[in-house]
């Protein structure tokens, strides 16, 4: 058996899995690290390199502040203030609390400049507002750095620490940047008017009383397609774009279907619903994803302004969509439907405990589930805690604000999944509680089919458009004139020393100024939107005013009028794009193209789907047509199918970026920490769905390993961890390396945790000192002295390993170098009591002289 160790001994407590004690240790390079925190990071290029190739380029934008999962033990602190910062840059590192006591102590925070700071987990959001967090987030310029920690596996609580900072910079963004991406949306706008004819108020109140279900793209979706296929007479059926491909798989067509974001990655994930019969109507916000909407081959109706400006072309009386998803915005309009009821499907908004987020048949899905968990959580409708994302969170916020509204208008909501996400004033209640009103009018199916919207009412949209666009680039040629005329006097404004050169001239500008306002009220507001984010930055927002000299003044003010007429130039092109595609289908519903003709259009602006209500407009091509016409024909058929079987994309790849299975490793030691079996199993079973088997094998074998542990079949533990060791995944090995010595050593196998504990050691320092006390332990004095020796040289300020070093030396007989040991330790700060215990040794024991 092992021999009991000493009340001071490391391993008196066999819970090799807690992380190595806090301090610090020296490589080989005389570098100091903090060695739960960096064991090896920079032992083989040392701190400068490393540090430099694995941030090249990065960490110097200006106007920008950088919130860093960590400091890499100070180290980081160093490198960004190795040069002077970037004018109005500022840098805050967050670090656990004991390691920033630890770093506190070391004197690595003492006089950093004002632009530099250091928080905990605790007060990071307080010690950002005092670095003006709100004016960077307005700004759009906070970035999230992991450290080299938080990058790797050794570290996991920067692991998490980085998704957690990650997650609330999101949700801040969410919260308070409303203006963001506010370029993209006018884009489309006015890229869709001459698609976007008819407005969705049409349908305000054309389903009085009746129930409806919601279809969304969360993993509850696929428990209720098939009551929905039961009941599909009785429902009138709303449906998110994304799921369009699963709704095709099950057979399932909805009446409605949405979709509202911009984005390309919305087009991909969409794409499917262009396989819709005209049954299906597109309910869509105005900014959606062109090409989604010019290949819609049906019905389709807006929502929100036709236009970005006041126009007699807008919609009097509007419906809108509602943000931040889609779910939300097809929640509202099943409120304007006037339905009675209305059950959600699909809308989770949380993840499984598996860690998906989507139904079968998405994109998420395919990608494998997502195991970068943040500290975010939600109640779900059984009663447990889900993790959620900043983006769900924010659509929880509005979904509650959303059904407590309808709720007022008499639209009961309900939501039957026990694992989505609780939401006020939103009932659950199980699917076969659901009863029905036996009234043979809510039998009826809701939508009939519509035919397709009129040729001339299509040609007199695009011509009463072209028009508008027409008079707006006149006018904004003449706004653009008098921005011109502004930013030519900021040129002679100001002298070298920073005084005004000429009072006229300021008045002459602030006369300008006046007269662009007044002349062009709405251009201005919209170029002022558009060219917002590049004004803030010209006005130096997050910069301190006594910083700015004379010529950052001038410069600012310069900014300012580039911003606006930069954003006068892209809205002119935008309009100029909009008048093109207004002539164009003014030509093809015109009748003033052929095939040909047409094919060859569509084909170079990415809408080869085109043909689809061409092919319903006109039906099917005489197989006497032309040989032009044939060919034509053919070319884009073949380009639609390949556009609608492409699989990958950004948005998948996007997607599989989620499920690194580092972040698994990570999950695992802290669900194994909390013996937290039930989060095992469904990490497992996560695992287990992971597409690339080959590379989640030994990441199986260990959460098996550790799910057996927990579950008392040891037997079957260290055969999963022997299976963890005999592969290439080197980042699993501290883990199964701790499981087999924490039992070996509890069973008193002195042979296998010896083994464990010297691979251990090998694999990672800081379990050296275990490693010598395990020898120590087991008569192998000699042996326990070389490790210490050898951990003394990489940790020369530790005295407590001295002490023990002093002491193996003791009952070695090595007294001379015992004395010694005790000499040293009595010079160092702290270290006299630990020497008197040597001293103590030495008197006490049998043979010596003075016992």
């Amino acid at each position: 058996m092992i021999p009991s160790p000493q009340p001071d001994d490391p391993i008196a407590d066999t819970g090799l899995e807690k992380q190595p004690r806090l301090q610090w240790r020296v490589n080989a390079l005389g570098e100091r690290t903090l060695e739960a925190v960096n064991p090896t990071t920079f032992d083989r290029l040392g701190v400068t390199l490393t540090l430099e190739q694995a941030f090249r380029g990065q960490l110097r934008a200006q106007d920008t502040l950088y919130v860093f999962a960590g400091s890499d033990s100070g180290h980081l602190i160093r490198h960004v203030l190795r040069e002077p910062p970037p004018a109005g840059t500022r840098y805050l590192f967050v670090e656990p609390t004991a390691v920033h006591a630890a770093l506190k102590e070391a004197g690595l925070l003492e006089d950093l400049p004002a632009h530099v700071r250091c928080a905990t987990p605790d007060d990071w959001l307080e010690v950002a507002g005092d670095l003006r967090l709100a004016d960077y987030l307005f700004i759009d310029r906070v970035e999230v750095v992991f450290s080299l920690a938080a990058q790797s596996t050794e570290a996991p609580d920067y692991t998490q620490l980085g998704w957690t900072l990650r997650e609330a910079v999101a949700s801040l963004h969410w919260r308070t940047v409303a203006q963001h991406g506010v370029g993209a949306f006018i884009a489309c706008q006015l890229t869709n008017a001459p698609d976007n004819v008819e407005p969705a108020g049409f349908w305000r109140g054309r389903m009085p009383g009746r129930t409806g279900v919601l279809l969304a793209g969360g993993p509850s979706l696929d428990a209720a397609l098939e009551w929905v296929r039961q009941h599909r007479d009785r429902l009138v059926v709303l449906a998110v774009s994304r799921i369009s491909r699963r709704l095709l798989q099950v057979g399932l067509e909805p009446d409605f279907v949405f979709s509202v974001d911009p984005t390309e990655m919305s087009y991909e994930i969409s794409r499917d619903m262009l396989r819709f019969s005209d049954r299906v109507i597109f309910i869509h916000q105005y900014h959606v994803n062109p090409r989604l909407l010019s290949q819609w081959p049906h019905r389709s109706y807006y929502l929100g302004p036709l236009l970005p400006w006041p126009s007699t072309l807008n919609p009097t009386d509007p419906l809108h969509g509602v943000g931040p998803t889609v779910t939300n915005t097809a929640l509202q309009f099943a409120g304007e439907l006037g339905l009675q009821r209305l059950i959600l499907a699909g809308v989770d908004l949380c993840f499984t405990p598996e860690g998906y987020t989507h139904a079968q048949g998405s994109n998420e899905r395919l990608a494998g589930p997502r195991f970068d968990l943040t500290n975010l959580e939600v109640e779900t409708n059984d009663g447990r805690r889900a993790s959620t994302t900043a983006d769900f969170a924010a659509a929880i916020d509005t979904l509650a604000q959303q059904a407590q509204h309808l709720r007022q208008r008499g639209l009961r909501l309900i939501n039957p999944a026990p694992g989505a996400a609780r939401v006020e004033s939103v009932e659950h209640l199980p699917l076969e509680n659901i009863e029905w009103d036996e009234d043979p009018h809510t039998a009826r199916p809701p939508v009939v089919a519509l035919e397709p919207l009129p040729d001339d009412r299509r040609v007199r949209h695009a011509e009463r458009l072209a028009r508008e666009f027409e008079r707006r680039l006149a006018e904004l040629t003449q706004f653009e004139q008098q921005l011109r005329q502004a930013r030519k006097v900021t040129d002679k404004l100001f002298t070298d020393d920073g005084t005004i050169r000429n009072r006229n001239l300021r008045l002459r500008l602030e006369s300008l100024e006046a007269e662009i306002s007044r002349q062009h009220p709405d251009l201005s507001k919209l170029i002022s939107q558009l060219g917002r984010a590049g004004m803030l930055r010209s006005m130096k927002p997050v910069r301190e005013l006594e910083s700015l000299d004379a010529k950052d003044v001038q410069e600012a003010l310069q900014g300012y009028y580039d911003a606006y007429l930069n954003g006068a130039r892209q809205l002119r092109t935008w309009i100029e794009q909009g008048l093109a595609k207004a002539r164009r289908r003014r030509r093809e519903y015109g009748g003033h193209l052929s095939l040909p003709e047409l094919a060859k259009t569509w084909m170079q602006h990415g809408e080869p789907g085109r043909v689809l209500g061409w092919l319903r407009r006109h039906g099917a091509l005489p197989s006497d047509a032309p040989a032009q016409a044939h060919e034509a024909f053919d070319e884009l058929q073949r380009a639609l199918q390949k556009d609608l079987q492409a699989t990958d994309g950004v948005h998948l790849r996007r997607a599989r970026s989620h499920g690194d299975l580092r972040a698994a490793l990570v999950r695992m030691e802290q669900l194994f920490a909390q013996r937290n079996a039930e989060g095992l199993r469904n990490t497992l079973a996560g695992l287990e769905r992971v597409h690339d088997t080959q590379t989640a094998t030994p990441y199986i074998a260990l959460a098996r390993g550790l799910l057996a542990e927990l579950e008392d079949r040891p037997d079957e533990a260290l055969a999963y961890y022997d299976q963890v060791l005999q592969t290439a995944e080197r980042s699993l090995w501290k883990m199964a390396l701790v499981r087999v010595a924490s039992w070996a050593l509890q069973r008193g196998e002195t042979e296998m945790a010896g083994q464990a504990l010297q691979c251990l050691a090998d694999l990672l320092p800081g379990y050296r000192t275990q490693y010598g006390d395990f020898l120590a332990a087991t008569g192998r004095l000699p042996q326990a002295i070389d490790v210490y020796e050898r951990h003394l040289t990489e940790h020369p300020q530790d005295i407590d390993a001295m002490a023990r070093l002093g002491r193996l030396m003791v009952n070695a007989g090595s007294d001379e170098a015992a004395s010694l040991m005790a000499a040293h330790l009595e010079r160092l700060p702290g270290g006299a009591p630990l020497a008197g215990s040597i001293r103590d040794m030495l008197r006490s024991t049998p043979d010596r002289p003075g016992s």
